[in-house]
């Protein structure tokens, strides 16, 4: 062999190596080569029950072929509710050779069957269970199963996956959590939330099964009359078995099949991706983006990628045995934030995507202290004792849950306790979960503390960059609460939510302390004043710096054009919210903030509605007097016939109780079927 056949020899080997196929290549193996078909069915439940099927499937191409299937099992009603939203999702798998299988949940949607309980029941489980046993002994099945979903679907492929079943390859959990009490919206961080899900969710829950939408015996006994699950989840004030038994957090080992994770930055569930990462053992892809509880694709802010094209090289590799590369790639991808201007109508993020392990090893760990005029420094100052008010109406600027872009905090930070950094002379980074110890009292039997650590810009506007609440009756136990004692000092520990973000120059750190989160957390009921002792190691903001590194980048494509359904369309309505006001009465020392939404869309030739209005109001005076209203329904118009759903919702709170108040009413051309209500008095525990 000549000199110059070795040297290209060696430089085709080392090419190779240095420069593998890239994933535009891969695609090509699974480019949309697959005719479709949609076929409605049934699976048939071990009690007779059936749940109703519709099936994405590919058309063979030679005799015998076999596919993989992907299943998706929601209770949102995928023949109206979700008829445009599925098919650009389930169209895309199944043109390159899956068949995507979404199931109505018992007693939801189209299937048959009691409305469930409540969330991710038992009996919503074992049905999965034997939904994924069916579909794998399909005769055009080769086996494989995977279960994947956004929120709900994320949610329950993750606890499915705990069960083992065996015919349950991977799973592909997006904007999901292993923690069902922390860090679902029923208790935000361990206190009671609500907004308008419980609304939406118990339209979708009551309303007729379609195509008919029969006011039959069965849909009053097993739909229009089911207890509602708000009333359930307000008498679990508590962590323990009610929100653990199927939360992943307290059992890792339970899951031993490979994962694939994918959320957002400003999604209240973010956290739970850091904590499987660090914990599970098995094999596992995780991203975590700029945008909030959305799709990679589409979701406000981006930037955006194409997941279902990432997803496809997943599912390719487990269910068909494929070497699509992915598994040879970093597992952790994560979009690097830079500092930006406050701004709720934030459409793109700057900042930058890169490969991460997880823990990051090189994290420098940067302590700061709160201390004397409001500066937070290096070093630890003099013991000093600040005092806060308690203003109940205090949070507003930090909207609903922990997600969406936020305005200016400013106002926020005038109600709270605020220490600065210097000026930064040099750029910092952030990627994890800052952590903040608070040696605090109250002079009330129960308090919250809420943190905010936030970028103050050279103009004096100030954006959130993340942040956390503490439970004060949760501070040694989430399971055992106990109340404050007036007056005692306490030392609190407790991490914010995963953030990344990068000070810019001229910039400061600034954190701010506070008792209220108002709408987001329900206030407490006690006026009071706390104090904050600085001078102290058990008075700290900790943040995780990142040191520049060298580190591969992600080759994310670029988002594709969804496909479109030819038979349906959204129609031109107002949108969520398309009213936000907030309004102060100075005289009764009230503060309301209402919403209002609405949303049309037709489905051959039927149209439907999704209406919500929704109204908070709390009292600095006298905080245990706070409440919420709703006001939900869905409206579907089949040629003459009219139906509507209405929904009335009523928690109003005192020093001891939650009184809530529901009313359900159908409707049929505007005149009232039936109606039923329920009232319940549930003592406050710990809220």
């Amino acid at each position: 062999m000549g000199k110059k056949s070795l040297l290209l020899l060696i430089f085709v080997f080392l090419f190779s190596v240095l420069f593998p196929a890239s994933q535009t290549e891969y695609v090509e193996l699974s480019a949309p080569t697959y005719e479709f078909e949609i076929i409605r069915d049934w699976i048939m439940m071990e009690d007779g029950v059936r749940l109703s099927a519709t099936l994405f499937k590919p058309i063979a191409k030679q005799d015998k072929e076999k596919f993989p299937v992907l299943f998706e099992f929601l209770p949102y009603r995928k023949d109206d509710s979700f008829y445009l939203r599925d098919y650009p999702l389930y169209s895309y798998f199944a043109r390159r050779g899956y068949v995507a299988v979404k199931v109505d949940i018992r007693g939801t949607g189209s299937s048959e069957g009691m409305v469930p309980p409540r969330e991710y029941s038992e009996q919503e489980l074992e049905d999965a269970e034997d939904c994924i046993r069916q579909l794998a002994e399909a005769p055009w099945s080769n086996g494989n199963v995977g279960m994947w979903g956004i929120s709900w679907g994320g949610f329950n492929a993750i606890q499915v996956a705990m069960r083992r079943p065996p015919e349950l390859k991977a799973i592909l959990a997006m904007d999901a959590t292993d923690d069902l009490y922390h860090d679902d919206v029923h208790y935000i961080d361990g206190v009671f939330h609500i907004d308008q899900y419980e609304l939406s969710i118990d339209t979708d829950l009551g309303l007729p099964r379609w195509p008919d939408y029969l006011f039959d015996d069965d849909y009053f006994k097993d739909r229009f009359n089911a207890y509602p699950w708000l009333l359930t989840y307000l008498k679990q004030q508590k962590d323990g078995e009610f929100w653990r038994r199927n939360s992943l957090r307290w059992n890792y080992p339970a899951i031993q099949i490979p994962v694939y994770l994918i959320g957002g930055l400003l999604d209240g569930y973010r956290d739970s991706i850091p904590r499987m990462l660090e914990n599970m053992n098995v094999p596992i892809k995780a991203v975590l983006g700029p945008w909030p509880h959305a799709w990679p694709d589409n979701g406000v802010p981006g930037p955006n990628y194409e997941w279902r094209r990432e997803v496809v090289r997943w599912w390719d590799y487990w269910l068909k045995g494929k070497d699509s590369g992915i598994m040879e790639e970093p597992r952790f991808a994560v979009f690097v934030r830079d500092s930006h201007l406050p701004d709720v109508r934030l459409e793109m993020t700057p900042g930058h995507w890169r490969y991460e392990e997880w823990p990051i090893q090189r994290t420098d760990w940067t302590r700061l202290y709160p201390g004397k005029n409001h500066l937070l420094s290096l070093s630890l100052g003099d013991a000093l004792v600040d005092r806060l008010r308690y203003v109940p109406s205090s949070g507003i600027a930090a909207l609903y849950w922990w997600g969406d872009p936020t305005g200016d905090m400013r106002q926020e930070d005038a109600e709270s306790l605020v220490y600065d950094s210097e000026v930064q002379d040099e750029s910092l980074e952030i990627i994890g979960l800052p952590r903040v110890r608070l040696k605090v009292s109250a002079d009330a039997k129960l308090a919250h503390w809420v943190v905010r650590l936030e970028d103050v810009h050279p103009d004096g506007s100030v954006s959130l960059v993340t942040g956390g609440v503490l439970n004060g009756s949760q501070r040694d136990s989430r399971v055992y609460p106990e109340y404050l004692s007036p007056g005692e000092v306490y030392e609190l520990d407790f991490p914010l939510h995963f953030t990344t973000w990068t000070f810019k120059p001229g910039h400061r750190i600034r954190l701010a302390i506070t008792n209220a989160l108002f709408p987001m957390i329900w206030p407490t009921p006690y006026p009071m004043t706390t104090q904050l002792f600085l001078g102290s190691d058990s008075t700290s903001l900790e943040l995780p710096v990142i040191p520049f590194a060298q580190r591969p980048i992600p080759n994310f494509p670029p988002p594709e054009a969804r496909e479109k359904r030819s038979d349906a369309r959204t129609m031109e309505s107002p949108g969520w919210p398309y009213k936000h006001t907030v309004t102060r009465d100075l005289d009764q020392s009230t503060t309301t903030v209402e919403l209002e939404a609405e949303k049309w869309w037709e489905i051959q030739g039927i149209r439907y509605a999704s209406i919500e209005k929704v109204a908070y109001q709390t009292n600095d005076r006298d905080p245990a007097r706070s409440s919420f209203f709703g006001e939900g329904g869905g409206i579907i118009q089949l040629g003459d016939r009219i139906v509507e759903l209405k929904l009335l919702v009523s928690v109003v709170s005192d020093e001891k109780d939650f009184t809530v108040k529901i009313v359900r009413q159908i409707f049929e051309q505007k005149k009232l079927v039936r109606v039923r209500r329920w009232e319940a008095t549930i003592p406050r525990e710990f809220q």
